[in-house]
């Protein structure tokens, strides 16, 4: 099912692809963060941001595609739910849930229900609740993964970091981490492999602007076959709280069949002795 409001319209340009040569995630959330705002516009709704936003990877974009965004409103929870499909207009890219302190009104197009292929898979549909990052890097399960300055080029014209700024950060914390549980680039490349994200959520707990000194700590959280999931946690370096949280579940892919893989057993291991120490 197609939603009725076309709220993006885009390109793939080579420089938003990655090492595994497709679309990076943070290009996702640039997408779906313009189709909030378009929809809000369209639907007559004052401008707000996302609370939580929960966005499932179905298939892969690669360079020179073209890319068009379907949003709605969502009765059944009042969310708003966006569909990322690719050149062919037909085939579903991504999907992503939007959720708000204050459930939205009725917008452009709205649906009953939400479909099956927005909603949560591996993640939980909650929003997520910060913890004591500290506390986690002194037990040895969790990692300092990320530090940098929020610059005003990743900002809007109020200032406040744009979606892809938060999910940019995500992902580089994420090769950190990757490297961290034995991992390289160099190692995947050997053995014809790529990291990949197949769904991701973040919550918002503090305004992020520029400026700002954050930080990361990333930790795993569950591991099954072909799949892991892990967090991160970002916090303002200069008072120590939480700014958003994030969620991810990862896997790695045969770079060339394009198709999930089991994870190595010793790699396995690794993540559940992780596991074991977080507890």
């Amino acid at each position: 099912m197609t939603l009725g409001t076309i709220t993006h319209k885009g390109f793939v340009n080579t420089w938003e692809c990655d090492e595994n040569d497709h679309l990076n995630v943070q290009f996702y959330w640039r997408r779906f963060g313009d189709a909030l705002q378009i929809f809000q516009h369209l639907s007559g709704q004052t401008r707000h941001a996302w609370k939580t936003r929960h966005v499932r990877y179905h298939s892969e974009l690669r360079k020179s595609a073209t890319t068009t965004v379907h949003s709605a409103s969502v009765t059944e929870n009042g969310a708003i739910v966006h569909q990322l499909l690719g050149t062919d207009g037909v085939s579903l890219s991504a999907t992503a849930i939007d959720t708000f302190e204050v459930p939205v009104q009725p917008g452009a197009s709205t649906l009953a229900i939400m479909p099956e292929s927005a909603r949560a898979r591996s993640l939980p549909e909650d929003h997520i609740l910060p913890v004591d990052a500290d506390q986690k890097v002194h037990s040895k399960a969790g990692l300092l993964t990320h530090r940098s300055m929020v610059t005003p080029k990743e900002c809007d014209e109020h200032g406040f970091l744009l979606d892809e700024g938060h999910i940019g950060r995500f992902s580089d914390a994420a090769g950190h981490l990757w490297h961290h549980l034995g991992v390289s680039y160099d190692w995947l490349a050997d053995k014809g492999l790529g990291s990949v994200a197949v769904e991701m959520a973040a919550t918002r707990h503090k305004p992020v602007k520029a400026g700002m000194m954050v930080e990361i700590v990333s930790w795993v959280e569950t591991v099954r076959e072909k799949t892991f999931s892990f967090r991160h946690q970002v916090s303002d370096m200069q008072t120590g709280e939480p700014l958003y949280s994030g969620a991810v579940t990862a896997l790695m892919m045969d770079q060339t069949e394009r198709r999930a893989v089991a994870l190595p057993p010793d790699f396995a291991a690794r993540l559940s002795e992780l596991i074991g120490e977080s507890e």
